[in-house]
Order: structure tokens, then C-alpha cells, then sequence
């Protein structure tokens, strides 16, 4: 039973050492004895990204057409598939997103395949459309429009694109296929 007091005592004695060093260095730190350098990073102290709770949510594209052309309120004028070489190619697309501390973002990035399978146009992370909105919903639904122009000298055949959507805050990607034709 001696030794294991000994034992308790030991370990109590260190504990009162490392509390009285803490205080001593906390003291000189505001007392101005030593100095601390001031953390300009924007890192958070504690970075929780790897939580698996921290970012569920949904996100989904819930409509898309390919239009002759889209208005000002979003409505898809003269829905079609075909289109003629050198015409503008309008597309509209509804994403349903959770929003994350009353926030939504959203990324619109796409590429486009010819008849051979061989990417002509790939608007990607640095030409990506961002969205962003504060919301008080669990919820929201989302329109976007875009376009491109169809080549002149385009062939004939069925073209692909692939719209991929990304919410940052949530960490979530979907991605879209739909075709096309050129006439």
C-alpha cells in the first residue's frame, strides 16, 4: 500500500508542476515578458472538416430543357433538342439545395461532346458560374440558365453535355448527361 501512495504522490506532484509552469508562462505572456505572434492565417484553430456530421445535406437538379432561347423570369421560350450549326444552345436547370448555415452556393460548371465522344468545349473550375444566396428554408430551389454557341462547321450527329453542379458547403457534386442533335 506504500508503494501506491508513493505512486499517487508522484503523479500529483506533476500534475501541480505542469499547472504551476502553465501559469507561470500564461503570467509572462501578459505581463508583455513574452512576446506571442499574431496568427494572420484565416484557418480556424480547429479544423472539424473531417466530421462526418458537419456537412450532410441534398442537392439534387430536379428540372432541365433545352430552350431556343430563356427570358428574364427564367422561362424556357420554344423547348427543343435539335439545333443548327452556329446557333446559340439555352439551357435551364432547377437545383434543389439544403442550405448550410442559412447559406447556399452553387458551382455550374459543364463540358459538351461531340458525335465522337471528343470533348469541343469544357467550362471548368475557373470559368465555373457561382451562385450564392442567404435563406432562412432548409430548402431551396434554384434557377439557372446558361448557353453556347454551336460551331459553324459543326458535323451532324448527337452531342452530350454534361452539366455538373457542386455545393461547397454541403461538399456535394452531381453531375447531368443530356443530348443534343445538330442538324
Amino acid at each position: 500500500m506504500n508503494k501506491k501512495g508513493g505512486l499517487a504522490m508522484g503523479i500529483l506532484i506533476i500534475l501541480i508542476f505542469i499547472v504551476a509552469t502553465s501559469a507561470l508562462i500564461l503570467f509572462l505572456v501578459k505581463s508583455g515578458v513574452i512576446s506571442v505572434k499574431e496568427d494572420t492565417s484565416s484557418e480556424p484553430v480547429l479544423n472539424a472538416e473531417f466530421l462526418p456530421l458537419g456537412r450532410s445535406g441534398y442537392l439534387a437538379i430536379k428540372d432541365f430543357k433545352f430552350c431556343n432561347s430563356v427570358n428574364e423570369n427564367y422561362a424556357c421560350l420554344i423547348p427543343k433538342s435539335g439545333f443548327i450549326p452556329g446557333e446559340e444552345v439555352h439551357f435551364l436547370f432547377v437545383i434543389e439545395s439544403s442550405t448550410y448555415n442559412g447559406e447556399i452556393m452553387l458551382l455550374e460548371n459543364y463540358r459538351i461532346k461531340d458525335p465522337a465522344g471528343q470533348i469541343i468545349l469544357d467550362v471548368d473550375q475557373k470559368d465555373s458560374f457561382q451562385f450564392g444566396v442567404k435563406s432562412g428554408e432548409k430548402q431551396e430551389l434554384v434557377a439557372l440558365k446558361d448557353y453556347f454557341l454551336t460551331s459553324i462547321d459543326a458535323p451532324v450527329g448527337e452531342y452530350t453535355l454534361e452539366l455538373i453542379v457542386k455545393n461547397p458547403l454541403l461538399d456535394k457534386q452531381i453531375t447531368l448527361v443530356k443530348s443534343f442533335t445538330e442538324e
